[in-house]
């Protein structure tokens, strides 16, 4: 059985059960680091029992996927995996008609993709008798493949490939996206070389963006015009020892002008007023840049971290790993989504 029949038929004894897995391993390869994260799904609760940070690994590298192994405080049956989603494409989609559950062919001429180049994805986030708005993802088959390929065989069984970005804002849905569920606002997820901005009205999904670049593309900046080696160039990011507001500023705008003219689209489309943005908590993002927003937007950006909502066991998150809670919300978003699957109707 190859590994992605092995995902396949493991996905279809969930969802004929109805249940998630008990022990799910979530692994995020990030391009800043391998974030891991245990936990126990089960019933209306869900405990994070151990999570850990390795050294970056790149999923296209050979040589580093071989040498990659999870600790053994993550050694589980099954796991699910996120990946960067580096040329993924992701959009909103509104069809015509009710959702008949046969959209493939839709998806693909709406999302100019080639057959067989890309894996494809959906979800129904609304639903009417004259349209149907989905959120739709394609991934590189290339890059689902070499996930895969990290867990040839026997244990732990992969059961789901996720992009990153959109597992974080998974993560913010089911924290501190209960509390503004009568609100329209923004989410933005600072990656380390792709970011996405969302809006949500009501919790539901109302427009979404991708852009390949992130907090990377600044470090690099900082590198190249300050002569800094990395770990210096993060440091100023994080102290700010240094002004870099002006390669903030030069970085950021093309994004920030984005970010203005989608706000005021959906306001106008939807009827509503974005009331606050969200940003995860996350030192590694400038506050320059978040100042740029700020301004630009005339709203306050509200942080928030992934473990809202969830039980953390005693030593789960280590004390070195305090200030890095934010990078955990791609896994923590990937776990939810295979809890609301599970849970989810048989063949939904």
């Amino acid at each position: 059985m190859t590994i992605l029949n092995q995902l396949w038929a493991a996905r279809k004894i969930f969802r004929t059960q109805r249940k998630p897995p008990q022990d799910l391993v979530v692994v995020d390869f990030d391009a800043a680091a391998v974030r891991c994260m245990r936990l126990k799904l089960g019933g209306s609760e869900i405990v994070v029992t151990a999570t850990d940070i390795l050294p970056a690994v790149d999923i296209s590298n050979e040589a580093q996927v071989k040498a990659f192994e999870l600790p053994k405080s993550m050694v589980s049956r099954y796991i699910a995996i996120c990946v960067p989603g580096y040329d993924a494409i992701v959009k909103l989609l509104n069809l015509p008609g009710a959702f008949e559950g046969q959209v493939e062919e839709q998806i693909r001429e709406h999302m100019g993709v080639e057959e067989g180049s890309y894996r494809f994805g959906y979800r129904i986030v609304s639903q009417t008798h004259s349209e149907t708005r989905l959120l739709t993802v394609a991934i590189p088959e290339s890059q689902v493949q070499a996930a895969c390929a990290i867990f040839p065989s026997g244990l732990p069984v992969p059961v789901s490939v996720e992009l990153g970005g959109l597992a974080v804002m998974t993560s913010f849905l089911h924290g501190p996206g209960k509390t503004v569920q009568d609100e329209a606002v923004g989410v933005i997820e600072f990656g380390s070389r792709v970011t996405y901005f969302a809006f949500f009205k009501k919790l539901e999904l109302i427009l979404i963006r991708k852009f390949d670049f992130g907090h990377f593309n600044l470090l690099d900046r900082i590198e190249k015009s300050m002569g800094f080696d990395r770990q210096t160039a993060q440091d100023v990011v994080v102290d700010r020892s240094f002004d870099i507001s002006q390669l903030v500023k030069e970085l950021a705008d093309p994004f920030i002008k984005q970010l203005v003219i989608s706000k005021h689209f959906v306001e106008r489309r939807e009827n509503c007023h974005i009331s606050k943005i969200y940003v995860a908590d996350d030192p590694r993002v400038s506050r320059d840049w978040l100042n740029e927003i700020k301004v630009a937007l005339g709203l306050d950006a509200s942080t928030w971290h992934p473990f809202e909502g969830v039980k953390l066991m005693p030593d789960a998150l280590p004390q070195k790993f305090e200030k890095c809670r934010s990078q955990f919300a791609a896994a923590m978003g990937a776990a939810l989504a295979m809890s609301e699957e599970g849970l989810a109707e048989p063949g939904a």
